[in-house]
């Protein structure tokens, strides 16, 4: 559901990560636990040999089952927009350009420690509150493409990799965009590592335009090429420059590439192999991190992508939706995709036949979310595909892999088909304050939290059996999501971040409060655990993106001010066995802002 994007905002002349407390340096305050910095520690990421478990190692230890309990995570403020500077990518800063650290800390903070291993305390931030251990993010990059003529630049860009630094270049290329590179992603992936205390993992998000990246979509072969050259080299310099990092589980290349619409995508082989391609470079270059893609569900009413067999366009030459196309086949067990479809023993191809990434991941959003296990264990691990052969009676049964949701949810203001939520920024719907945080009933999103808590216990309750670790298929998933996508409607209204879009999808998605029949509205902009409202530093119709003239290239009046919706105790409880307080992170001063140091690294 995301798209690409960006954010800023004016002065704060601080050096690193700031919070208005006063921080105190001590080494009484070390604990006695065990550190692991970043740079002399190690993860190590595979499957278990039954195909469907992964297995996670620290520091050459014994590879234990890891099942994902995580939040989708694009920390875009109020009025930003879809296509402004850094393109999804707030996980990189330097004082002198551009810093996102008042965003980390509120969310991602730890207990950390200075350069004489003293621990520095400061509140947990809000992801680590939830319990989650992975974050999922959508789009890292060295180059931001900002428009379509960038990829043209791709044999023009400097992809060297830099030492592993916590800042990055200072420079911007002539005639790209007027930013440096996003060179300097240490500093957030260690806030994540904490040293091994409670680590949040992290999946890179490699974003790739489903409009201009595949033949189906793109008659244009050289904007096409540009794409993918542009990502190809993209995706070999995150997996060098990032690799090593121990908080990195693996990189999902794309986000609902596969349109099943006139302009189709997934259909073709090409589609496959494009993807297949992207995760053997990022194989090569971070072989102890796994890959995978983030398939969009379809609604109810279009085919499932896995129920539908692949085919080639006849005419390389002329590759683009509406072309000829000849069917894909392959020998019964899967192998050796081609054209071939006359001699003995071969079946049409169907997409888990060709798709070679480590791990399937789906974005589930059909009612309720969890019926989705069923169907992908039939079609994914069973290999029953409707008209799966078109040779007799002998089904095709592609190896099975880990299978992961990587987003589920439901919008908070979920609601009955004759109601509508008042307008932003009714604090009602922008901010939640329940009294007790296990006793949301009543608490807006309450009926969101029902959904939740139930999908959540369905998961990683003690008696799943949808999770890898009840004997069933799920290796966990992301939440969707942190926080309201408010920038959305920030395209369509800059002016104003107060008319909220209330999409009315019913038809397409529905959805219900278990066991009550409650039907409801899809309002797009609403899915997340979190309420934000701007920051008392930045007027809510102040832009995001910052000038020059701005002076000091930081965000510009502190980060939105998020506030936990009943949906976030709700699953709070299955991530953590345990409720916390719901008081949120609050800079009582955001005007004084202290620098803290960090490790220097070697």
């Amino acid at each position: 559901m995301i798209q690409l994007s960006t954010t800023y905002t004016h002065h704060t002349r601080v050096l690193a990560f700031v919070i208005g407390i006063a921080i105190a340096f001590s080494s009484s305050d070390a604990r006695s636990t065990t550190l692991l910095p970043p740079e002399s520690s190690t993860t190590s990421w595979s499957v278990a040999s039954d195909h469907k478990t992964i297995l996670l190692s620290v520091n050459g230890a014994a590879a234990i089952p890891f099942v994902i309990k995580g939040v989708d995570y694009s920390p875009r403020p109020i009025n930003d927009a879809a296509l402004t500077i850094p393109g999804s990518d707030y996980f990189w800063g330097d004082p002198a350009h551009l810093t996102y650290g008042p965003i980390w800390i509120r969310d991602l903070w730890g207990a950390t420690y200075n350069d004489n291993f003293a621990r520095v305390n400061l509140p947990d931030g809000l992801v680590r509150q939830l319990g989650a251990n992975s974050i999922r993010t959508y789009a890292w990059w060295k180059w931001v493409p900002m428009s379509p003529a960038d990829y043209s630049k791709w044999n023009e860009l400097d992809w060297s990799v830099s030492p592993r630094v916590r800042f990055g270049a200072t420079t911007a290329p002539a005639g790209f965009a007027g930013w440096p590179a996003h060179d300097g992603g240490d500093q957030f992936l260690d806030l994540c590592w904490n040293h091994g205390v409670n680590p949040i993992y992290v999946v890179i998000g490699i974003s790739v335009d489903p409009w201009l990246a595949f033949p189906g979509a793109n008659p244009d072969p050289v904007s096409l090429l540009d794409e993918r050259m542009f990502i190809e080299r993209t995706t070999k310099w995150l997996a060098q420059r990032y690799g090593y990092h121990p908080a990195v589980i693996g990189f999902a290349i794309g986000n609902e590439t596969n349109l099943p619409f006139a302009r189709g995508t997934d259909r073709y082989i090409d589609y496959w192999q494009y993807l297949n391609h992207l995760g053997v470079v990022a194989k090569h270059y971070a072989p102890d991190k796994l890959t995978m893609t983030a398939f969009a569900d379809y609604p109810t009413g279009e085919t499932p992508m896995l129920l539908k067999p692949l085919v080639a366009f006849k005419n390389g030459g002329d590759a683009h939706s509406g072309a000829l196309t000849i069917p894909v086949c392959v020998d019964q067990g899967g192998e050796n995709p081609s054209a071939d479809c006359s001699s003995a023993h071969r079946r049409r191809a169907y997409p888990a036949d060709i798709y070679a990434l480590d791990v399937w991941g789906f974005n589930a959003y059909r009612r309720p979310e969890t019926e989705d296990v069923a169907n992908f264990k039939r079609w994914i691990v069973d290999g029953h595909y409707t008209n799966g052969s078109e040779i007799g009676t002998e089904l095709p049964n592609p190896a099975p892999k880990p299978i992961i949701l990587t987003e589920w949810g439901a919008p908070a203001s979920i609601r009955t088909r004759d109601g509508q939520p008042p307008p932003p920024p009714n604090p009602q719907w922008v901010s939640a304050s329940p009294a007790v945080a296990d006793e949301f009933h009543g608490a807006p999103g309450y009926r969101a939290a029902r959904l939740i808590q139930q999908i959540a216990s369905d998961i990683y309750g003690p008696r799943s059996t949808l999770s890898t670790t009840g004997g069933g298929i799920l290796s966990g998933g992301y939440v969707f999501e942190f926080q309201d996508e408010w920038w959305k409607e920030a395209q369509h209204q800059p002016e104003t971040w107060s008319s909220h879009d209330t999409t009315i999808l019913t038809s397409m998605f529905p959805f219900g409060e278990p066991g009550a029949g409650f039907s409801s509205y899809w309002d797009e902009e609403w899915f997340g655990l979190m309420s934000v409202a701007t920051s008392a530093g930045r007027r809510p119709d102040s832009p995001v993106l910052l000038t020059a003239e701005h002076g000091e290239r930081s965000l510009n009046g502190g980060a939105d001010v998020l506030t936990p919706r009943a949906g976030f105790y709700a699953l709070q409880e299955a991530f953590k066995g345990e409720t916390l307080s719901p008081e949120p992170i609050v800079n009582p001063n955001p005007t004084k802002l202290i620098p803290i140091s960090f490790p220097s690294r070697k």
